[in-house]
């Protein structure tokens, strides 16, 4: 039911990065470093007192300092809520527009209903509720500089997945942990976009990067990639981005319904890979948020009244 891999861990620039997470695609990654410890990002809340668990196996009585929160979904951003109750002292850092939606009950809301359908694909029907836990109380801006132990971090603003995403780069050690919103890769070559609010906003997203001097790419719901391969992935990313939009674009110009859409995407994207880390209801969901957001962002189809 639950993955422990403990042995799943890999060293970079100083940094021991250990994945904590309790299910797939729930993900979460430890990182210690001599002067600071952290989590990136914090996956489901159901699931939220094994991650702990999971996290006080490699820290012992070491403390966790900081939460990086990428942006407020409930698969990355609902196991803070029990572990800011188990380390009470830690920093959770967000986007501050991301740390308004953590505490806004409509959101609070979706999150509960969300939670709770992927913890029914793990055959998990009772589990503690911690969310009126969760906050973010290190709001941070674009391009702010804040220190984690000894370690520089620009925040850096990567809208298009959601309109709180952001990425978090090591100025020093060239490492940026980064966001859906460059996507994740769903076979050889092959990248699954998630432009959830702006398909124009991912691509501008996807060149921003490309101003950082970056030897070290975390992909989230993937791993760590180093090298060339950073490269390559942002030219994949591209790549994918421009295969979703025209895919979705061509169909519907084709005369297709959205039905029909849906299932070309998904026979596109739906991938053995995929399958491990998002359950189809989620993929559905966000699949049925692209085609109608990437028709009226074209003007092909009308904002509805």
């Amino acid at each position: 039911m639950f993955i422990n891999n403990f042995s799943t861990c890999q060293e970079t620039h100083g940094m021991t990065i250990h994945n904590v997470s309790p299910v797939r695609g729930g993900d979460s990654f430890l990182f210690v470093c001599n002067d600071v410890t952290f989590l990136y990002d914090t996956g489901f809340g159901y699931c939220s007192e094994v991650l702990y668990e999971n996290v006080r196996k490699v820290l012992g009585e070491r403390p966790l300092d900081y939460i990086l929160l990428t942006h407020s979904h409930y698969d990355h951003a609902l196991g803070s809520a029990y572990l800011s109750v188990m380390y009470p002292e830690v920093k959770i850092v967000a986007l501050s527009y991301a740390a308004k939606i953590l505490e806004k009950e409509s959101a609070r809301n979706v999150m509960r209903r969300l939670n709770k359908d992927a913890a029914l694909t793990h055959g998990i029907t009772e589990f503690n509720d911690y969310i009126d836990h969760l906050h973010a109380n290190m709001p941070v801006e674009d391009n702010d500089l804040i220190m984690l132990g000894s370690h520089k971090v620009r925040i850096v603003s990567l809208p298009g997945h959601t309109r709180d995403t952001i990425a978090y780069y090591f100025e020093d050690e060239k490492i940026m942990l980064g966001t859906e919103t460059l996507g994740m890769y769903v076979a050889d070559g092959l990248v699954m976009p998630s432009f959830l609010v702006g398909y124009q906003m991912s691509l501008d997203s996807i060149e921003k990067v490309k101003d950082y001097d970056i030897d070290a790419y975390f992909i989230p719901h993937w791993g760590l990639i180093e090298g060339e391969d950073v490269n390559t992935f942002f030219a994949d990313s591209l790549k994918g981005h421009i295969l979703g939009h025209d895919t979705i674009v061509n169909a519907y110009k084709e005369g297709k319904t959205h039905e029909e859409i849906f299932k070309i995407f998904e026979d596109l994207f739906y991938t053995p890979t995929v399958t491990e880390v998002y359950p189809f209801s989620a993929f559905a969901e966000n699949t049925n948020i692209q085609i109608p957001m990437v028709l009226r962002e074209e003007g092909l189809l009308k904002l509805e009244k």
